[in-house]
């Protein structure tokens, strides 16, 4: 394809994504003015986000087949682990979780106009890289949202996988499982690389492939008799990061 197809395509895909942002965007932001309730202003903020999330899929053409779709109702509070392929992970994810989850992201998806504002008001859950010092609070949002009745949603790696390939899983999300006693559902992403790869303009690079989304069992945090709770997330980690190196060996 040509150098001026591939800018023309890449245009075409963005604001796709850019219209549905601001229309949902600008439903969330409205309801946030109107709603009597915080309650009923996040909950229409979830609704959007599930919304936006599956009809930005859908748009872009992103064939998506779900594995044990079932797992899901198996754990209505939990933390989502997923793994991190691409820019476009959050849309493939978000447009299968129709629930109230909370996504710990970096704080700049927040600045972004019209959606940073609305996932405030859904609940999602800035992690400041550049301003550590912000993050002391962490956990006791993380605590908040959960006692609201919301699952949390972590990519354990931290950032995308340059070249597809698993890395090494951070803590937090397991350190959450322990603290809030609550089971621990992956979700093991493949495909998605072929979409959008780091620094590369198109955001729909191959849509002729087909994305897999596999919900894998669910897992429980130890026990405490196995030790205070950072000994605990770690072997939870552990046993988590095993689970998908599993499956992704076998595929």
């Amino acid at each position: 394809m040509s150098p001026s197809m591939n800018y023309l395509r890449a245009a075409r895909n963005w604001s796709t994504v850019a219209g549905r942002t601001v229309a949902y965007g600008a439903v969330a932001v409205t309801v946030d003015a109107f709603a009597d309730r915080l309650y009923a202003a996040r909950r229409a903020s979830q609704w959007c986000m599930y919304r936006w999330a599956l009809s930005c899929a859908d748009a872009l053409g992103i064939r998506r087949t779900l594995i044990h779709p079932e797992r899901l109702a198996q754990a209505p509070q939990c933390v989502i682990v997923v793994n991190h392929l691409s820019l476009l992970d959050i849309l493939v994810v978000g447009g299968c979780l129709p629930r109230d989850y909370r996504w710990v992201a970096k704080e700049s998806v927040f600045r972004v106009p019209i959606m940073g504002h609305h996932m405030r008001m859904a609940g999602h859950i800035p992690v400041y890289r550049s301003e550590p010092q912000l993050n002391r609070t962490l956990p006791t949002r993380i605590h908040e949202a959960v006692q609201q009745g919301a699952s949390i949603l972590f990519f354990p790696e931290g950032t995308r996988s340059p070249d597809g390939r698993l890395r090494p899983f951070k803590i937090g999300a397991f350190r959450t499982a322990v603290d809030e006693g609550l089971p621990v559902l992956p979700i093991l992403l493949r495909g998605t690389e072929h979409l959008h790869r780091k620094g590369q303009l198109d955001i729909s690079l191959d849509t002729s492939r087909e994305v897999e989304i596999e919900f894998l069992p669910l897992m429980r945090p130890p026990p405490p008799e196995l030790g205070e709770p950072k000994v605990r997330a770690e072997l939870l980690r552990d046993d988590v990061y095993g689970q998908f190196s599993r499956r992704l060996a076998s595929a």
